[in-house]
């Protein structure tokens, strides 16, 4: 789906409506809502709700994907231009009917299968997300986001122990790991965009928080967000003893994700080095979020 082209095939424009919720990364957000909730259940539970949660989990993030990419579907013309709307396989009206749809529908299955509180959680969730992408991401900065999506982890541990979001300190450090490491994703992604010039010095196209930054002081604050990530991941694994089934995947993987993203910062103009360096990241937190699960479904197998 990233070719331009003048006119799609069915296929294509179908392929178009899979790229708009970005599945990778709406898989990879609806497993951290999983392991929020896994750890908060102290175990798998039951399959029926398993299901729903992840289906709602995957609508929401999906809603949230598709709506930035209404937001964005100007500028996107010269970042992006295969996403699928400034690539014309869908309008900016479809797209925007969507995101609405879907989010309706995430909260409808939230309300009736689980409780207030994780309700609550999701739709303040849902409104910040969507206000940084219209207002927040350009004005202020992309070091809003983090902290933003940090909340779908505690409303994950919500949907089965809202009784403890306040008396338990692991849905907090949850939320500190994921918004470090949102943090380290979204600079090292700061660079990948068009760089603008003022005064003769180069700057990034959004902010890093109230200030645009040259490419390299972007790159770095992601590089080292991302070894905040790895010593929050590896104390996470300690915190919630989940042994080293869990520890030893991420203490490699973080690693090797280091590795990938510190050349990064002297050659922050490679594109292709970037997107290997986000690439890496990303595939650091989807590993993390699968051995959280692996971790704490081990004695339902026993």
């Amino acid at each position: 789906g990233n070719t331009v082209k003048e006119t799609y095939s069915l296929n294509e424009r179908l392929a178009g409506w899979v790229d708009l919720t970005r599945p990778i990364l709406s898989v990879m957000g609806a497993l951290g809502v999983a392991a929020a909730a896994a750890l908060a259940y102290g175990g798998i539970p039951p399959w029926q709700q398993c299901l729903v949660g992840l289906v709602a989990a995957l609508l929401a993030y999906a809603g949230i994907h598709s709506f930035n990419d209404y937001v964005d579907s100007k500028r996107d013309v010269e970042c992006w231009p295969g996403r699928p709307v400034p690539s014309r396989r869908l309008t900016s009206t479809q797209v925007l009917i969507f995101s609405i749809s879907v989010f309706i529908l995430s909260q409808v299955l939230i309300w009736v299968f689980f409780n207030p509180v994780c309700l609550i959680i999701s739709i303040i969730s849902i409104i910040l997300g969507c206000l940084y992408s219209a207002y927040l991401r350009d004005r202020v900065g992309y070091l809003v986001l983090p902290p933003i999506q940090g909340i779908l982890w505690i409303c994950g541990w919500a949907a089965f122990s809202p009784e403890t979001l306040f008396t338990s300190w692991m849905p907090w450090v949850l939320y500190i790991f994921s918004a470090s490491w949102q943090a380290g994703h979204i600079m090292i992604y700061s660079p990948l965009h068009p760089i603008q010039k003022f005064k003769n010095t180069a700057l990034t196209q959004v902010p890093a928080l109230f200030k645009k930054t040259s490419p390299r002081t972007a790159a770095l604050l992601g590089f080292i967000f991302l070894v905040i990530t790895l010593g929050a991941g590896i104390f996470l694994g300690l915190f919630a003893d989940l042994g080293l089934v869990y520890l030893i995947p991420v203490i490699i993987m973080g690693i090797i994700t280091l590795s990938v993203s510190y050349p990064f910062i002297n050659d922050s103009g490679n594109f292709s080095r970037g997107i290997r360096a986000f690439t890496m990241a990303t595939y650091f937190m989807l590993l993390v979020r699968v051995f959280i699960l692996i971790s704490v479904s081990l004695p339902w197998f026993s």
